[in-house]
């Protein structure tokens, strides 16, 4: 139902949908070159994982981007995991909010414990030496929504573009066990995504549907189209992208 190279938007709501995740790289680096949103955006990024890992940054061609066939040609080599770092890398992004229920795995800003003399992290070294990649990280929606107008998120998100990352797998509430029944309640995921939707006027939205860490094809499409819903988009007007 999903092919891995599902990919549908709605320009005019700034909405870009793909099955898998890496795909949403390719939507902030396009946009940023359109000048459709201004460099070191923030991310506010909502998913069952912290997709944190820095390797994106090897890719082959990442600081060679010229064309529209580049960024996709990039982001075809990246990974699910592994798509934020490059675009810190290239520019696109330099502040993250990380709201997952992951509970494993090291805080995505603490570095303490970095040995910065292999080479092959020298691009990590430099990212942070330039105040580039400085965040928070919550565990889940609620807690965020309840710091949304704190001071340490304000300094994130005054006068800056702010991108909306949401991986529908978010609503899983455990992934290793994929039937309908371990989805959040309908009217939680509702209140969740009316609270999101309402929460900044979004520069840019990106959905991933990740249909097997959702559960099956069955819970993505059910996902699916409460966000649409939610969201006021009609799944038979969407444009490939």
């Amino acid at each position: 139902m999903f092919p891995d190279d599902f990919r549908r938007c709605f320009p005019d709501k700034k909405i870009f949908i793909s099955s898998e995740h890496n795909w949403s790289f390719a939507a902030w680096e396009l946009h940023k070159r359109e000048g459709l949103i201004r460099p070191n955006a923030t991310l506010i990024h909502v998913d069952a994982h912290l997709d944190d890992i820095w390797d994106g940054l090897e890719v082959e061609g990442l600081h060679d981007i010229k064309t529209e066939e580049d960024v996709f040609e990039v982001t075809e080599k990246l990974k699910i995991e592994n798509f934020i770092w490059p675009a810190v890398g290239t520019g696109t992004i330099d502040k993250v909010i990380y709201v997952s229920q992951q509970d494993y795995g090291d805080d995505p800003f603490d570095f303490e414990e970095w040995d910065f003399s292999y080479p092959q992290l020298k691009p990590v070294k430099d990212i942070l030496d330039n105040n580039k990649y400085i965040g928070l990280r919550y565990w889940n929606l609620e807690e965020f929504f309840t710091k949304k107008d704190s001071e340490e998120v304000n300094v994130l998100t005054e006068n800056k573009d702010i991108i909306l990352d949401l991986d529908l797998d978010y609503f899983n509430i455990n992934e290793n066990n994929l039937v309908q029944d371990n989805l959040m309640e309908e009217q939680k995921i509702i209140e969740n995504l009316t609270t999101l939707r309402d929460l900044y006027p979004w520069s840019l939205i990106t959905v991933a549907i990740s249909p097997f860490y959702c559960g099956g094809d069955d819970n993505a499409l059910y996902l699916l189209g409460l966000f649409c819903k939610v969201f006021g988009v009609n799944p038979e007007e969407s444009m490939s992208w």
